[in-house]
Order: C-alpha cells, then structure tokens, then sequence
C-alpha cells in the first residue's frame, strides 16, 4: 500500500484511482502493472472485481428525487374525527 500524507491507501481504492487514470477500457494486466509501478501488488481477479463494483453503482448523474417542502414543521396533535353537524330540536 501507498503512503500519502501518513495515511494509508487501500488496494480497492487504489485500483478506482487507476482506473479512473487509465479508463475503464483497461485490461487487468495493465492496471495491475501500473500498481505494482507504484509498489502495490494485487491481483487480476481483484481488478476484475473492483471493476465490477464500479459498473454495479449508479450513475452519480442520475436525478434525483426532489424533496417536496412540508411548510415548516408542524406538531403532531391528535385531532378527534370530524363528525357531521348534529341534529338539534328546535321547537
């Protein structure tokens, strides 16, 4: 694993960030050359998998829902039903 700043960087995180340099396009046997360039040993399988995972989420483009306004907060209070006017006598 790389070092940046003291911290450490994973291997998944690391092959996102070359396949993100390279493109997707790249095979497993080029980005894991690259890593190990750089000092990091994976595997292709794991490149495979890593690749996976990227096509599997969703698109960060894609609408999103919009949050319809409730007009503030309001209490929550138990209201009895609403019942039909009653009949009174008049005489």
């Amino acid at each position: 694993m790389t070092r940046q700043r003291g911290r450490t960087i994973g291997k998944a995180k690391a092959i996102k960030n070359t396949l993100d340099r390279l493109g997707m396009q790249a095979s497993n046997k080029e980005v894991a050359a690259s890593l190990a360039s750089y000092g990091i040993d994976v595997s292709e399988g794991l490149v495979q998998r890593v690749r996976v995972e990227l096509l599997k989420q969703p698109d960060e483009f894609r609408r999103q829902r919009a949050m319809v306004p409730t007009g503030g907060e309001q209490p929550r209070v138990r209201r009895p039903p609403k019942m039909p006017p009653g009949r009174t006598y008049r005489p």
